[in-house]
């Protein structure tokens, strides 16, 4: 019986990004994924054209860990090619409270500035020899400032890029832009294995496999298929999958509702566009932008095949159906299976302990009809003249793995309380909660930080990724507590129609 030293349960960002440092780092590392080729699956949050990356958050542990993250996505061999530093515009629009006092669009902008200005921060942020360093973020004040920053854009810009410093706020801040998600993801894998991670295709495990003497250790896990893999330390990275993986794992040993994992999926939306040459062409190294009032964003467009392609998302609570599948056909949903995958009398949203949303009370149920429209309607308040139906190609799902406060779960299954004590050598990944891709090339380090296996030389603070961390916040919001977020991107989540939490 061959045993690892790690052996990996999902090849998304965190898998991915575990086992690059594990082989760095000497240990023996094996990876087992759902999908026929052992990379992300299809239907895997990952698996993407593309996603933002920036480190200007309200919260200063990420804000440290994403301006780490992105040099080293300037300068790494595997990683560089990949990464599109374009900048990201912020905009507000003229919903809710703009102007003047807590909780405003301008006090969201200023923060975000100043975030991005940090001094404790300068020695992170690094430039490949010989690029020179690209501006830091500045608020926008005037039209004047947009049309230049879009000043190659043929076909018009819309009403939504006007009147800022009038009707609107926001601001651009160079360092940053988006990643090239599945490519990227791909490629870091690819190098691991040449390093040595063996990677294993079609394996969807449904249980652990136990010790004969002692059924609280965990030396394995078993597939579908009946094969069995064996490792000192077992590491669940299975994102929106956390839940149902972990009733399925547990479910002989301990009587756990899934909504007690403490993390929970919620679908967002994401459609794809066909956009021709030349207007590809004309948008090119355009940045990022984003409307924080309804977390709406959209990129340039991205060659595929002999097309180019530009996605447009919303980055919002989401919805609860429908839900990560548990078998992978290479496929993902589209909005329209939202509706068709609720079932017949599902309880109502925060019914205790009949929904995965208890203790959120923040997701809908499933995907509205009008979503698309909704997305095109803010895609020509940037772009009119590609916000039609007619370009849309695809319409698809992107699962994240919700907590409450937006803070990652990295920790010992032993200590989540439903453990009772089982599974020390088994690690849980997840809680990405749909701002975890842009740190692909710095969650590894992150992990064996947490795990000990170095030091923590960046003095991260490294309670918020526990069990306990995330369970102190159910009681807290079970009392009637505010919960704060580790990065809310909204100016006035409390009215109807504007998002809660754009979690970027």
């Amino acid at each position: 019986m061959s045993t690892s030293d790690y052996l990996i349960i999902g090849a998304g960002v965190n898998g991915t990004s575990i086992a690059s440092t594990l082989i760095s780092l000497g240990h023996t590392v094996t990876l087992l994924d759902r999908s026929s080729d052992g990379h992300v699956a299809p239907d895997g949050a990952s698996h993407d054209l593309n996603k933002i990356v920036r480190a200007d958050y309200t919260d200063a542990n990420y804000c440290s860990l994403a301006k780490e993250a992105i040099s080293r996505w300037r300068a790494d061999p595997v990683l560089a090619k990949f990464y599109h530093e374009v900048g990201v515009l912020f905009r507000s629009s003229d919903k809710g409270q703009v102007f003047g006092g807590e909780g405003s669009a301008e006090e969201y902008v200023e923060a975000g500035v100043r975030h991005a200005h940090l001094d404790k921060d300068k020695h992170l942020e690094v430039f490949p020899a010989g690029a020179g360093e690209r501006e830091r973020a500045f608020k926008l004040t005037s039209d004047d400032q947009l049309a230049s920053l879009l000043s190659g854009v043929t076909g018009g810009l819309g009403d939504g890029l006007k009147g800022m410093g009038e009707r609107q706020t926001g601001y651009f801040n160079p360092r940053g832009g988006w990643a090239e998600a599945n490519n990227a993801c791909r490629a870091l894998l690819d190098h691991a294995i040449t390093r040595g991670v063996a990677v294993h295709v079609n394996a969807r495990v449904v249980s652990f496999v136990y010790a004969d003497s002692d059924v609280s250790k965990v030396t394995g896990v078993r597939t579908s298929d009946g094969r069995t893999f064996h490792a000192d330390h077992i590491v669940l990275a299975a994102g929106a999958w956390t839940n149902d993986l972990l009733t399925a794992l547990l479910s002989t040993s301990t009587d756990v509702a899934p909504s007690k994992w403490m993390t929970r999926p919620s679908a967002q939306c994401v459609a794809i566009l066909r956009v021709t040459p030349s207007e590809a062409a004309s948008l090119r190294n355009t940045p990022v932008i984003i409307n924080f009032s309804s977390g709406f964003y959209q990129f340039e467009p991205t060659r595929v095949g002999d097309e180019w392609h530009m996605k447009i998302a919303y980055h919002s609570n989401g919805y609860l159906w429908p839900r990560p599948p548990v078998e992978c056909n290479g496929s993902y949903p589209a909005f329209e299976d939202s509706i068709a995958a609720h079932p017949t009398g599902a309880r109502s949203i925060g019914d205790e302990g009949t929904t995965e949303d208890v203790g959120y009370d923040m997701a809908s149920s499933t995907i509205p009809a009008s979503r698309l429209s909704e997305m095109l309607t803010e895609l020509a308040q940037i772009y009119p003249s590609l916000a039609s139906p007619n370009r849309v190609v695809s319409t698809r799902v992107c699962w994240y793995s919700d907590t409450l406060d937006e803070n990652w779960i990295l920790d010992r299954l032993s200590r989540h309380p439903a453990a009772q004590g089982r599974g020390d050598n088994v690690w849980v990944i997840t809680g990405d909660s749909g701002h975890a891709y842009k740190f692909l090339p710095i969650i590894g380090d992150l992990f064996a930080t947490i795990a000990g296996l170095q030091d923590n030389e960046r003095d991260w603070d490294l309670t918020r990724f526990t069990f306990e961390h995330q369970a102190k916040l159910h009681r807290d919001k079970s009392e009637g507590k505010k919960i704060e977020s580790a990065d809310s991107n909204r100016f006035d989540g409390g009215k109807e129609g504007e998002n809660a939490r754009a979690r970027l």
